[in-house]
């Protein structure tokens, strides 16, 4: 076995870069953390949790309705989600981690989708499907919504809440802005090369992680948030969606399948796309809409300074 020279470590694992996709563990450690996630795997859509090397996995709604877009808050102590347990229309609930007490933060005949916490755990951003889609911004107990105005959708908080990444086809196409959170300030990320889902901003703020269509395949794709400096992250041809950055900004966890029709698995990568994992496994379903526990601390080596970044997403891949 060839062993490569760099080492790079996430939640619980630690990646030891060989010549193929060889992952170890080394000096570096981090606490054991979790990603929650979506999964079709029992025959309806649930969320699930499991631990960010694929173990433990658990079922937290266990409900008979469509439950998806899971998205933890800052603290970790909750999961707000989208269901249809209360009628036809989805809309935006908050459960306890242990998928106990969840409450329903919205009501009305039009769906709402893909929760995102703003990373002071006081507000969510969510899109509502009512014909030309919108997003909307909340406090977290579901009180004084304020829409954003025109055709947006997957609106994707900065870590410091200053910002919202989001899509919108203002310029014809469905292209990544950013904008202040008081809707003052826009600006257009993205330009051309097909269209744009799930923004989702590093945890230093300075790039932005969306997937996107390029050569008949869905890719993820990495840009700074002033636009600059794009890159594709994913090449073989499969489809690859949904990316959620990893606490310390090392690794993506995405979604990636060889036909959306027949399944999906959730895959880490290194953050420059070279080093890749699958870490779930399912026969039939999809795994999908990885989110990283934000309580998870990650142990920095001897004499560095732990850090723990905030909630910073939501991407509703169900909106592709």
């Amino acid at each position: 076995m060839r062993f490569g020279r760099t080492l790079v470590s996430l939640i619980g694992l630690t990646v030891l870069l060989a010549s193929g996709e060889f992952w170890s563990r080394s000096a570096l450690a981090f606490n054991t953390g979790r990603i929650v996630f979506t999964s079709t795997r029992d025959g309806n859509s649930e969320i699930y949790v499991m631990d960010a090397n694929g173990g433990n996995r658990e079922n937290l709604t266990n409900h008979p309705a469509y439950d998806v877009d899971p998205d933890w808050s800052p603290d970790g102590t909750k999961i707000a989600f989208t269901s249809n347990r209360d009628g036809v229309a989805m809309q935006i609930y908050v459960m306890d981690v242990d998928g106990k007490n969840p409450i329903r933060l919205t009501d009305g005949p039009r769906s709402k989708w893909g929760p995102g916490w703003s990373p002071d755990g006081r507000k969510i951003a969510f899109t509502v499907r009512d014909g030309i889609n919108h997003f909307e911004v909340m406090n977290a107990d579901g009180q004084n919504r304020v829409k954003y105005e025109g055709r947006t959708m997957e609106p994707s908080w900065s870590p410091d809440g200053q910002q919202i990444a989001f899509i919108s086809w203002k310029d014809g196409g469905n292209e990544i802005y950013v904008m202040d959170a008081d809707g003052q300030g826009l600006e257009r990320v993205t330009h051309g090369l097909g269209p744009k889902w799930n923004p989702s901003f590093s945890p230093d703020g300075g790039r932005i992680a969306y997937w996107g269509v390029d050569e008949g395949f869905d890719h993820i794709y990495v840009v700074g948030a002033d636009g600059k400096n794009l890159k594709r992250l994913t090449h073989n041809r499969a489809h690859h969606w949904g990316p959620a950055w990893s606490l310390d900004g090392q690794m993506i966890a995405y979604v990636v399948s060889d036909d959306r029709n027949f399944g999906a698995k959730i895959h880490l990568m290194t953050a420059d796309g070279k080093y890749l994992k699958q870490i779930s496994k399912v026969r039939d379903g999809f795994d999908d809409q990885p989110d990283f526990d934000p309580a998870a601390l990650a142990v920095s080596p001897t004499s560095k300074t732990a850090t723990i970044w905030g909630k910073l997403k939501k991407r509703p891949t169900n909106l592709r």
